[in-house]
């Protein structure tokens, strides 16, 4: 038996989904290893439907966490996350080898420190899991939706049929979100100019506002949103002629499971974040890019306000085909 690796994993489904090129690449380079990844609760179906995790152990509490480390035994650590937290646990619980960046009080800590790389987010993984890889051309991520999922998501939605899916949400907020009342005009443009269904997805949290879209916008039109488990949400974007989204962890989630999908971006940089997708067009009308913006900036506010319905139809039509 190889090396018994340990993952310290994302904490959000984007970042999940950047960091899966380099540990699809950790895999190929450690083809005997037994790898495990650490992960919030809620992010365990999601690891569920990738091919590299042996073991996937939950961050239930730090305490629990590092006694299973310890009794599994893991000798190598790979901290993805920049998180004090993050590094102390595979300390505590007597890893050996702890590969990370820099940051948050936690050099000594680590082992090794490796430096942070430019370009997309996806390259900052591959020095930490997989440096012989770095150079070379990287697979995209890829997930398997279980067959039991798209099962469930008909039992839910029987009517479901030639659809786009449309994800007016995003975790970071109003300062990535493209006004509401875009997506509706961006809806009609659909409906008057495809023969397709749309579909409103995302979280608990996007739930209202999607219903408003569809009592707003009648037939031809469901709601999902808080209505599916990750998995039903992975099958209903692999199964989706074109997903349209915010930067969001829903735009990566269509790219991962090969949907063609339009990214609206509004002062976050799509040369960091963009989809990771085999067939994508990304939206911005700024000049400003930045990685790191607040919850409610105002600039970000105006350049997503600035994108007009009629810009994002023009890449669904490419995409649409």
């Amino acid at each position: 038996m190889g090396d018994r690796i340990l993952i310290m994993g994302l904490n959000w489904i984007g970042d999940a989904i950047m960091s899966m090129p380099a540990i699809q690449a950790c895999r190929h380079e450690n083809p005997d290893a037994h790898i495990g990844i650490l992960v919030k609760p809620y992010l365990k179906p999601f690891w569920e439907m990738h091919a590299v995790p042996d073991q996937i152990l939950t961050l239930d509490s730090t305490r629990g966490a590092v006694q299973e480390i310890r009794d599994y035994g893991f000798e190598k650590a790979f901290i993805l996350p920049n998180s004090f937290r993050s590094a102390m646990i595979p300390m505590l619980a007597g890893v050996r080898q702890r590969i990370g960046f820099r940051g948050d009080h936690r050099r000594l800590m680590l082992t090794r420190v490796v430096p942070v790389p430019g370009g997309h987010q996806s390259n900052e993984y591959f020095p930490i899991m997989a440096p012989k890889s770095a150079d070379l051309v990287r697979e995209l991520p890829a997930l398997n939706v279980p067959a039991d999922a798209f099962q469930t998501l008909e039992d839910k939605f029987p009517d479901l049929g030639n659809y786009v899916v449309l994800m007016p949400g995003a975790a970071r907020g109003a300062s990535k979100m493209w006004p509401m009342e875009h997506f509706e005009a961006l809806s009609r443009l659909l409906l008057h100019e495809t023969a397709h269904q749309i579909i409103f997805a995302g979280g608990g949290g996007d739930a209202e506002a999607c219903e408003e879209l569809k009592e707003k916008l009648g037939d031809r039109t469901t709601s999902v949103a808080g209505k599916t488990s990750l998995k039903e949400w992975a099958a209903l974007l692999s199964t989706a002629k074109l997903a349209v989204a915010n930067d969001s962890g829903g735009m990566h989630l269509a790219g991962a499971v090969g949907t063609p999908v339009v990214g609206i971006y509004g002062i976050t940089d799509p040369d960091k974040t963009g989809p990771l997708a085999r067939k994508f067009e990304v939206i911005q009308n700024s000049a400003v890019k930045s990685r790191d913006i607040s919850r409610n900036s105002e600039a970000a506010a105006e350049a997503l306000s600035s994108i007009s319905p009629d810009q994002v139809m023009t890449a669904a039509r490419k995409l649409l085909g």
